[in-house]
This record gives C-alpha cells, sequence and structure tokens, in this order.
C-alpha cells in the first residue's frame, strides 16, 4: 500500500511563521512535525510516501534529507492551487494510479498507539475507511453521521452539527475516490472538500465505514494548538546529556541536552529539549520549553515555548507561550521590558521589548 501525506496548505492562521516555514515543518520537541505522520506509515511497512506540496517544495526536499539512508521513495506533487483536499486527492492520481492507499493531513499530531487503529482497517474491503473521534468543538471539523458499521453523511465545518464525532485526518481509499473527487462542485469556500467527495461514494452507493478510537488527536491549525502539541511531546521525551553543564547549573526533571551544548550557571526545569551547538547562559528555562540548535539565550527567562535555531534572546527576563522562528533577535530596548511577554514571531525578526 502507498501512503500519501498531504501538505500543500499554506497554514494562514500561523502567520506570520508560515510565510517563510511550511507548518508542517515547525518542530514539535526539535522534530518537525511531519516527521511524527512519516514515521507512523514507515511503522506501518509503507516505503512508499508521496507528499503533495504546494510552492514549498524545496523546504520538504531540504528536510527530508534526513530520511536519505532509510530506503523510504518520496515523490513529490504539486498540487498548483490551495482549493482544497479534494484537489490535493486528485493531484496525486497519477502516482496512486489504481492503488488502495493510506493518506494522512500532514499537520495533524497523533498517539503512537494510533497505529493500532489503523491496523484494523489496512485490510478492509470497503471504498472508503476513516478514523473518527469524538471532539468538543465540532463546528471546526469534517462531522460524521453513523448507522452500525457505516457512515451514512458527513458535513464540513457544520454550524449546527449532527453529532460531534470528527473525520481525524487518516483515510483509506481505493481509486474510487477519484472520481468522486471528478464530481464534486466548489463549496461556499470556494474550495473542493474531501467531505463532498466522501459524501458524493456514499451517495452513489459505495461503502464507506470507520474506526473509532480514544488516543490523543491534535490538529495544529492555530498558535496554541502547537504550543499543546510541543508540550504533549515534551512529556514523553527522554533525560540524556550530550552538552556541558558547568557546576553553578541546575538541571531538574526530564531534560533532553544536544552535541556540543553549553549550560552556564543557569537552571532548567524539565520537560524540556535542547538542541545541539546551543549556549544557556545565566538564564532560567522553564517546563515545556523546546530549543532548537545554534541558539544563544543568555540572562533570560523563558517557558512554555518554541525557540528555533540561529536565534539569540538576551536580557528578557519574562517570554512565555511563545513561539519563536529561526534566526529571531530579541533584546533589552531602553527601558526595562514588560515582565511577561508572549510572541509569535517569523523568521528573521528583530525586536527590542521595552515598557509601553
Amino acid at each position: 500500500m502507498k501512503g500519501l501525506i498531504l501538505c500543500a496548505g499554506v497554514g494562514s492562521r500561523l502567520w506570520p511563521i508560515t510565510h517563510t516555514l511550511p507548518k508542517h515543518l515547525i518542530p514539535l520537541a526539535n522534530k518537525p512535525i511531519l516527521f511524527y505522520i512519516i514515521d507512523i506509515l514507515v511503522d506501518m511497512g509503507i516505503d512508499e510516501i508521496g507528499i503533495v506540496v504546494g510552492k514549498n517544495k524545496a523546504s520538504f526536499q531540504e528536510a527530508l534529507k534526513e530520511y536519505d539512508n532509510k530506503n523510504i521513495a518520496f515523490h513529490y506533487i504539486k498540487q498548483e492551487k490551495p482549493i482544497g483536499l479534494a484537489n490535493a486527492v486528485l493531484s496525486s492520481r497519477e502516482f496512486i494510479k489504481n492503488e488502495k492507499f493510506l493518506m494522512i493531513l500532514g499537520d495533524n499530531l497523533y498517539h503512537p498507539d494510533i497505529k493500532n487503529a489503523i491496523n484494523n482497517i489496512v485490510n478492509s474491503n470497503f471504498n472508503c475507511h476513516v478514523l473518527i473521534n469524538k471532539v468538543s468543538n465540532p463546528s471546526r471539523y469534517g462531522i460524521v453521521k453513523i448507522e452500525k458499521d457505516r457512515v451514512i453523511d458527513v458535513i464540513e465545518k457544520p454550524n449546527n452539527p449532527p453529532t460531534n464525532l470528527a473525520i481525524a485526518g487518516i483515510y483509506i481509499f481505493d481509486s474510487n475516490i477519484f472520481t468522486a473527487c471528478e464530481n464534486i462542485k466548489p463549496s461556499n469556500r470556494n474550495e473542493y472538500e474531501l467531505s463532498d467527495a466522501i459524501k458524493w461514494l456514499i451517495d452513489n452507493g459505495y461503502v464507506v465505514s470507520y474506526e473509532k478510537f480514544d488516543c490523543l488527536w491534535q490538529d495544529l491549525g492555530k498558535p496554541e494548538d502547537i504550543l499543546i502539541a510541543n508540550q504533549y511531546l515534551l512529556s514523553n521525551i527522554k533525560p540524556e546529556n550530550n552538552g556541558i553543564i558547568d557546576k553553578g547549573s541546575k538541571i531538574d526533571g526530564m531534560v533532553f541536552i544536544g552535541n556540543s551544548s553549553i549550560v552556564k550557571n543557569s537552571i532548567i526545569t524539565g520537560p524540556v529539549t535542547i538542541g545541539n551547538n546551543t549556549i544557556i547562559k545565566d538564564a532560567y528555562i522553564g517546563p515545556y520549553t523546546s530549543i532548537y540548535d545554534n541558539v544563544e539565550i543568555t540572562n533570560c527567562h523563558i517557558q512554555n515555548s518554541i525557540i528555533l535555531n540561529e536565534s539569540i534572546i538576551s536580557d528578557i527576563r519574562g517570554i512565555i507561550d511563545s513561539s519563536i522562528i529561526e534566526r529571531c533577535c530579541i533584546v533589552e530596548g531602553e527601558k526595562e521590558e514588560t515582565k511577561t511577554n508572549q510572541l509569535l514571531l517569523g523568521k528573521d525578526t528583530k525586536i527590542k521589548l521595552k515598557k509601553s
């Protein structure tokens, strides 16, 4: 069975982060979101994977060099315009041909136990099989109505949801899905909705079934979703020190420190992960913080945040609930900065913080 991962979305709700970094490549616990999805497929024995991309194919090719020696064949499939998931699926027709395939959205995070639920459906004879989960805010999702072992209706982001059962971004399709995608019209959002294609299958006599699961599933559409997912992953890290910690520093809890990183006169309270060649000096790094490679942090207090590579932060006493992307520079201004700061910064941002 081939695998398909949809990664062409522009991630507008995560601007300015996603102006330069596809949301599927945002590192959580210092590992890109997409890699967690790929690992699920590889664990299922799938080694031929299509990646549907938009204009940022080069970013994915560079990131996926990580898998060069792992006997996985990646096929990059361009979706010419971001006009819906059904159009993205249709773009993959030449790659999939007439085979049944497993498809996962590339901007979702799942508990590793999701593999058990997938195993339950890989050998099914249905035309379409979806994984579903109960949600507290069904108006944000594609919602299903079920009857016995069948899905009898699918509604995309309904104002008045008939159930709280959402399609959780994992599907198995046979080649009839391409016919369905060709026979639907754009929605009110002017997109070709995958939920409409699945409904077309139902309305035209094809069999759509489902598998419920109750382990973690996090849709990563908004900045707060990214931080929640990062918290979850950090809660499961294994402590390890591959760097240098001086005698004036204190490490407490689950903390991972990468190669050649240096911690001087600092307190780090886990769960925290620190990448390679990073310097932490005279700082407090609090729980649920991930710091990537080649970062310099001096005289700062940071917690529950994501800080990506080559960023420099100095003399900022309070950063919390923040996402700081590549090569950002944050320093103290002419006056003392506010007590706490919540930041959402894109690549190459340079700011001084001070009282208003």
